[in-house]
C-alpha cells in the first residue's frame, strides 16, 4: 500500500530545493550525485527510468556492477534524506520511480510568458558527462518552451555585407564577391538575409544584426584578403582573418584557398553567433539547437544521434527552416547505415520523407540539396537523381564543403572512383579547420578504399579517429587497412578499442556478418586479411 505521507514539491527551477507540501520542511538531499539522481527521475517521463539509464547518466565511467553499486547506494542516502516521505520512491529490479500521485515538480508543461528565467537545477554538477549532456538537452528543451510562449516572428539575421579597396576597380569588386559568398553560406545553414554594404537609403533600412567586411591590397607576392565579421549591436568581433592570393581571379572561381577562406568564415560567424544575438529570437535559439545538434550528430554514437534529432525537431519548431529537416534526414541514414536503431524500415522511410519535406521548405537551399542528395542515392537507390541534386550544389556554392562532399559520394555511386577521390580530397580540404573535420575524414577514407588508395584511406581515417575517438566507422575501417598493410598489432589494438565502443562486436563478426556496416571493404575484398587475428 502506498504511504499516506504529505505529498512532496521538488523545484527544479534554479537550485534544486525539495520540500514537504503540507508543512513546507526542507527535504532536500545533500550530495551532488544524490540531487541529480531525484532530479533525472523528477524530468523524465511519468517520472520513471530504467536502473541502467540512470547508470550511464550518472556513473557512464565506471564498469557495469560498480554502477549498480552506487545507483544503491545513492537511493539508500535518498531515502533516508525523505525520512517518512522516502515512499515516494518506488523501485523494482528494472526501473526506478517516483510516485507521481504524491510528487509535485515546478516545470509546468506550458510554461508561462512571464515565467522566471532561472536557470534550470542551476549549480547542480553530478561531474559524469552524460549527466552534464542530458542537463544540457533539458535546458534547450526549458527555453524552447519559453520561447513558444512568446510567440514572435522568425525576421532572420540580416547580414551587412561591405567590401573595400585601396584601388578600387575590380578590387572592391572582388571583394564584394567574397562578402557575398561568405554571407550565402551563412544564409545555407540558418535563417539569414544579406543587406547591401552601401544602399542609397540606408536610414531607412533596419538595422543589421552582422557586419562582413572584405578588404582586398596589393601586396608583392599578390593579394591580401582581410575578412572580418562583426556583431554590431555589441561590436564583438566573431571571425577575423589575413590571406594571400596570388590572383584576384582565384575569388571568381572559388579556388580551394578561397573555398577555404569563405567556408570558414561562416562555419566560425555561426558556431558564435548564439553568444550574441538575443537568445528569445527563434532564429537564434533556432541556431544554438542546430549547432549543439551538429556536435552531437557527428561523434556517430547512437544516445547522441537520437538526441541531435531531438534538437533538431526543437529548431524547426521554432524556426520553420527546412534545413533543420534536411540535417533530420541525415541524422536518419547516420542510424541506418550504422545499424543503431531495431527498425531499419522506419528509418529509410523517415528519411525519405524529411528529404521531401526540406526540399519544399527550402527549394534554393545548396546546403539542403548537398544532403538530401545522399539519403536519395542510399536510402532510395537513385543514383542518378543524387548525382543531379550534387552537381546543382555544387554549382551553387563551390565554396561548400558539404556540397563537394555529396559529388564526391555521387561519384562513388556511379562507379567513377577517381572523380570521387578528385571531389573528396577538395571537400576535405575546404574543410580543413571546421569542428566537425572528422566528417570528411571519414568520408575521404571509404572513398579512398574504393579507389584503391590504402595509405591514403588509412591517413584519413586516423584522422577521423584522433577526431572522433569513439567514432566506429573510422576504427572498423582502420582495422581492415591495418590487416591488410600487415600490421596486425595495430590491427589487434584497433580491435580491441572497437569491442569498448561497440557492444557485442567481434573480429568474426565484422569478417562474416554481412549485414555488418562494412560495404566499400566488403565489396573490395578488404576484410580477408583480418582473418588472421581470428
Amino acid at each position: 500500500m502506498r504511504d499516506s505521507a504529505p505529498s512532496i514539491r521538488i523545484s527544479v527551477l534554479g537550485p534544486l530545493r525539495v520540500q514537504c507540501g503540507d508543512s513546507g520542511a526542507t527535504l532536500t538531499p545533500k550530495g551532488a550525485k544524490n540531487q541529480a539522481l531525484l532530479a533525472l527521475l523528477a524530468l523524465s517521463p511519468e517520472m520513471t527510468r530504467p536502473r541502467r539509464w540512470l547508470e550511464d547518466k550518472l556513473w557512464s565511467q565506471f564498469g557495469p556492477e560498480q554502477a549498480s553499486a552506487n545507483l544503491r547506494q545513492a537511493l539508500s542516502k535518498l531515502r533516508a534524506a525523505l525520512g517518512p516521505h522516502s515512499g515516494i520512491l518506488l523501485a523494482d529490479r528494472s526501473a526506478i520511480a517516483l510516485d507521481t500521485a504524491r510528487v509535485a515538480v515546478d516545470l509546468p508543461l506550458d510554461a508561462p510568458p512571464d515565467a522566471p528565467r532561472a536557470a534550470l537545477l542551476e549549480g547542480l554538477d553530478a561531474r559524469d558527462p552524460e549527466f552534464e549532456e542530458w542537463l544540457r538537452l533539458e535546458r534547450a528543451e526549458l527555453q524552447t518552451r519559453l520561447s513558444r510562449a512568446r510567440p514572435r516572428n522568425s525576421r532572420g539575421i540580416l547580414i551587412n555585407c561591405r567590401a573595400t579597396a585601396p584601388d578600387g576597380g575590380s578590387g572592391v569588386l572582388m571583394a564584394d564577391v567574397l562578402a557575398n559568398q561568405i554571407g550565402e553560406n551563412i544564409s545555407e545553414q540558418i535563417r539569414a538575409w544579406r543587406q547591401n554594404g552601401d544602399p542609397e537609403n540606408a536610414a531607412d533600412l533596419p538595422p543589421s544584426d552582422l557586419s562582413l567586411v572584405c578588404s582586398i591590397v596589393n601586396t608583392d607576392d599578390g593579394h591580401t584578403v582581410f575578412v572580418k565579421g562583426l556583431h554590431l549591436p555589441s561590436g564583438r568581433v566573431l571571425h577575423s582573418k589575413l590571406q594571400t592570393i596570388p590572383r584576384l581571379e582565384d575569388i571568381l572561381a572559388s579556388e580551394e584557398t578561397i573555398a577555404r577562406l569563405v567556408f570558414e568564415a561562416a562555419d566560425c560567424i555561426i558556431g558564435r553567433l548564439p553568444q550574441v544575438l538575443d537568445s528569445d529570437r527563434p532564429e537564434s535559439r533556432a541556431t544554438a539547437l542546430a549547432r549543439l545538434s551538429m556536435y552531437r550528430m557527428f561523434s556517430f554514437e547512437r544516445d547522441a544521434l537520437r538526441e541531435a534529432y531531438s534538437l533538431l525537431k526543437q529548431a524547426h519548431d521554432l524556426d520553420n527552416n527546412g534545413i533543420y529537416l534536411a540535417w533530420s534526414s541525415m541524422v536518419r541514414m547516420i542510424q541506418l547505415m550504422e545499424l543503431l536503431e531495431d527498425d531499419r524500415e522506419a528509418l529509410r522511410e523517415e528519411a525519405i520523407a524529411l528529404n521531401y519535406r526540406a526540399m519544399e521548405e527550402a527549394k534554393d537551399n545548396a546546403l539542403v540539396y548537398a544532403l538530401i542528395s545522399k539519403v536519395r542515392g542510399t536510402a532510395q537507390h537513385d543514383a542518378a537523381g543524387a548525382f543531379d541534386l550534387a552537381e546543382t550544389a555544387v554549382e551553387r556554392n563551390p565554396a561548400s564543403a558539404f556540397a563537394w562532399k555529396s559529388l564526391a559520394e555521387a561519384h562513388l555511386l556511379k562507379g567513377d572512383t577517381a572523380a570521387a577521390f578528385t571531389a573528396s580530397a577538395r571537400a576535405r580540404a575546404i574543410a580543413h579547420n571546421s569542428p566537425f573535420r572528422q566528417w570528411w575524414d571519414m568520408g575521404h577514407c571509404i572513398v579512398a578504399i574504393a579507389d584503391n588508395r590504402p595509405r591514403e584511406a588509412i591517413e584519413a581515417g586516423e584522422a577521423a579517429a584522433r577526431a572522433a575517438p569513439l567514432s566506429r566507422p573510422a576504427h572498423r575501417h582502420l582495422l581492415a587497412l591495418y590487416a591488410l598493410e600487415g600490421q596486425y598489432d595495430k590491427a589487434q589494438e584497433t580491435a580491441t578499442k572497437l569491442a569498448k565502443i561497440e557492444p557485442g562486436f567481434t573480429i568474426d563478426q565484422i569478417v562474416n556478418d554481412e549485414s555488418y556496416p562494412v560495404r566499400t571493404l566488403r565489396s573490395k575484398g578488404l576484410l580477408e586479411p583480418i582473418r588472421a587475428l581470428l
